[in-house]
């Protein structure tokens, strides 16, 4: 870690640690369905090796509550929550599952996630047709700009 000597603090820096102040985690299942999940630091020492990213799990005895946040990591309203009788079980049977998941937000939705004062420009290109090994696909490319 960097020191900082007394002249150059302010109330701008921090002073981190290697202790994790939340353990907040996205769930997708085989239809993927996702889910904002948060595990209460008393019972991150228990859960904080699972899951593992691209593994499979049964989660049983959970909570879930709706989120009333505006700014959440997805669109799904509801947060699942880890309780102490919350069990993680990794499966080696596999059912077929997505490895990725992107959802494009509607321009109209953008408006509601940001500060009155900043607006976002979205330009895109006209389709472009491209050719590889799979076929044909076509495309347009997008540029967002915040505008101040």
């Amino acid at each position: 870690m960097e020191f900082n000597g007394i002249r150059d603090l302010d109330s701008e820096k921090q002073i981190w640690s290697d202790k994790v102040l939340h353990l907040d985690l996205i769930l997708m299942d085989s239809k993927g369905n996702d889910i904002w999940v948060h595990i209460p630091p008393l019972l991150q020492e228990k859960f904080k090796r699972l899951p593992k990213e691209h593994h499979v799990y049964v989660i049983k005895n959970f909570d879930i509550n709706a989120t009333s946040l505006t700014h959440r990591p997805i669109s799904n309203p509801y947060i699942m929550l880890f309780t102490r009788k919350t069990t993680v079980e990794h499966i080696t049977d596999i059912p077929s599952m997505p490895t990725f998941k992107f959802t494009f937000m509607k321009a109209s939705e953008m408006a509601n996630k940001v500060e009155e004062k900043t607006n976002i420009a979205v330009q895109h290109s006209t389709p472009i047709t491209t050719s590889n090994i799979a076929g044909k696909s076509t495309r347009k490319e997008l540029q967002l700009k915040w505008i101040e």
